[in-house]
């Protein structure tokens, strides 16, 4: 039996990324629920060279994030993921659509590519990797809970969502850099640049592209990511790409976005998912109830 690989703080942040034009990618841990302690803060390393104000075009483009969260109220669009594993030199491949409504709803589908050769070997960053289709899947969030679809075996699992990380409280949670946080509470927690060509990045404001490097400040953050670099399009501030780069750096994924609408009126959910894109027709699929009790039972033997 082959259990969904998301734990609630992968699917929270793939869900309701989009409360600020951004995704996430997931991480393959083991189901548990959400920590509530009080987060433990990484040391910042002294770095003669770190700047001691704000940059001035990085201080524009955080408060303009800032407000472009402010007005979405509903994000659709389409998406492309690349997992890379660099230990067995695979790549897979997976294609699918996205919706989200403020402040805590959101719906994800991964679907087989079409088009995709598997065993076609493909080079990146001097990596020999093996192409492979990816496994269809859906994720869908009603605010309330999680529902984590294995298309392929007809299983899900319904995760339920903490009362303290619903509704605007997702700001709290683990990336809330990309829920729309005010830049004070994210340069608190995130060490944020702009990653310019003369580093090796795509940063062009003026030709239309914002590329940032983050990395994490808090404990609880870096577990599960230990840096992120994110293309937004300077004109609408919508997302045009994101990489995560897994801790040990064996792995990392992309998601490479398209046809990305802010507040538009019924595109995709009307066309594609219905009158109700949250609450998924689950006929014939079996639960896996146990996945939830292990997960809420790791957690206590934690605390």
């Amino acid at each position: 039996m082959r259990f969904p690989r998301l734990s609630i703080h992968d699917v929270l942040i793939a869900i309701l990324f989009f409360g600020i034009a951004m995704f996430a990618i997931v991480t393959t841990v083991n189901a548990q629920q959400p920590q509530t302690r009080p987060q433990q803060r990484i040391q910042r390393p002294v770095d003669k060279n770190m700047p001691v104000a704000l940059d001035p075009e990085l201080k524009h483009i955080l408060k303009n994030w800032e407000k472009a969260g402010d007005f979405t109220k509903k994000m659709e669009g389409k998406h492309y993921r690349y997992i890379f594993d660099k230990v067995f030199k695979v790549q897979k491949i997976a294609q699918g659509e996205f919706y989200y409504e403020a402040p805590d709803k959101g719906r994800i589908d991964l679907n087989t590519p079409k088009g995709i050769k598997e065993g076609q070997i493909l080079e990146r960053n001097g990596i020999k990797y093996t192409v492979k289709k990816d496994s269809p899947e859906r994720w869908i969030c009603d605010g309330t809970q999680v529902f984590v679809i294995d298309e392929e075996r007809k299983e899900f699992q319904r995760i339920p969502i903490p009362v303290e990380n619903r509704g605007r409280n997702i700001v709290d949670g683990p990336l809330p850099f990309l829920f729309g946080l005010s830049m004070e509470k994210m340069l608190m927690r995130y060490n944020i640049m702009l990653f310019r060509k003369e580093q090796g990045g795509q940063h062009d404001y003026q030709a239309g592209v914002i590329h940032l490097k983050v990395k994490p400040l808090w404990k609880q953050d870096a577990a599960n990511w230990h840096e992120a670099e994110v293309m937004l399009n300077s004109k609408d501030y919508l997302p045009k790409a994101i990489r995560l780069k897994h801790p040990g750096g064996n792995s990392e994924t992309v998601y490479v976005f398209y046809d990305v609408k802010r507040n538009a009126k019924k595109r995709l959910v009307g066309y594609i998912w219905g009158s109700n894109p949250f609450s998924p027709s689950l006929r014939g699929y079996k639960e896996l109830v146990a996945a939830n009790k292990e997960g809420i039972d790791k957690q206590l033997r934690k605390k």
